[in-house]
């Protein structure tokens, strides 16, 4: 297994070759570093760039990283993950903490990032909780920061030993969301109600109205991006980390000649060739973080559907 001294080495240089490969909009540079639902997410961004010249700055340094490194016992095969929890370098007093997903698939392979998402952690000194990093960045997070994660060995394991189960929140809260506007439910058995849950059931409800309520919305996520590390808090509730494709289906109700969409925006130039439409397809790459106790609810930590990265988007001219 990976020691702690070489997953620093891989952690750092990812964090600047994936800030050079954004920098530049080099996809190529991209691929060795990234995999799984983090590649997809970055092929669509990058080529939108390419078609739109769209610019972004991929420049973030990260620092006080804390790794979560599972024994040999709990992956003697292939492949191999490592999580690590750390703050972005100039903010280290802010709550915000990204989370990073390593994953080897072979034995000498490189190791690759395959997940990224961020949390509330506990601030860098007591009584101090700003989080002022991720403002504008179109995530919901919950405020309750999460306990720390587990890096010792318990039982002979460092991840949860009940990673099985805990990954089917996954599956859970996809199905929580897929719905066709606005017959979404708030209530669910399997979640805390809040923000991330009712809240996000509200918003999607609420596109029915829109158009002078004259289209159809139906939501649709779809787990990808194979299983993640789990990993073990203080205190004993688990973190899981589910990545999806969701998918956004629009169609003109009856009556309805057609509908469009903001125009220059990333769908509209995605779509081309036409301002009106009568069915359109957007699928979007959406990462949940979800806190899983021993018993009882889970409750979602993070969820960026409001900022989500679109991956694709076809449609039907009017």
């Amino acid at each position: 297994m990976i020691s702690v001294a070489d997953a620093e080495k891989v952690f750092n240089n990812y964090g600047w070759a994936n800030s050079v490969a954004e920098g530049k909009a080099d996809f190529g540079a991209i691929f060795r570093i990234q995999t799984g639902a983090l590649l997809e997410e970055s092929k669509a961004r990058h080529e939108r760039k390419n078609l739109h010249s769209i610019v972004r700055d991929g420049d973030t340094d990260f620092a006080r990283p804390v790794f979560v490194i599972p024994t040999e016992r709990e992956q003697p095969g292939y492949p191999r993950s490592f999580v690590v929890f750390s703050k972005v370098d100039s903010y280290v007093e802010d709550r915000a903490t990204a989370v990073h997903h390593f994953v080897q698939d072979r034995s000498g392979g490189a190791w690759k990032a395959a997940a990224t998402s961020w949390v509330y952690g506990a601030p860098a000194k007591a009584g101090e909780s700003p989080a002022r990093y991720l403002e504008g960045e179109g995530l919901l997070m919950r405020e309750k920061e999460i306990a720390a994660p587990g890096t010792e060995v318990v039982a002979g394991a460092v991840f949860s030993a009940r990673a099985d189960e805990d990954r089917k929140v996954c599956g859970r809260y996809g199905d929580y969301l897929s719905f066709t506007a606005p017959d979404g439910k708030r209530e669910s058995e399997h979640f805390v109600q809040g923000p991330l849950t009712g809240g996000v059931v509200d918003a999607y409800n609420a596109k029915d109205a829109l158009v002078d309520g004259l289209v159809r919305d139906t939501f649709s996520y779809a787990p990808t991006g194979g299983d993640l590390p789990v990993v073990r808090l203080a205190g004993g509730a688990s973190l899981v980390t589910c990545t999806y494709v969701m998918s956004e289906h629009s169609e003109n109700k009856p009556g309805t000649k057609w509908f469009t969409f903001k125009k220059g925006g990333d769908v509209e130039r995605m779509l081309g060739g036409s301002r009106r439409w009568k069915v359109a397809d957007r699928h979007w790459a959406v990462t949940a973080v979800i806190e899983v106790p021993a018993q009882g609810p889970a409750d979602v930590v993070t969820v960026n559907s409001r900022g989500a990265e679109l991956l694709s988007a076809k449609g039907t001219p009017a």
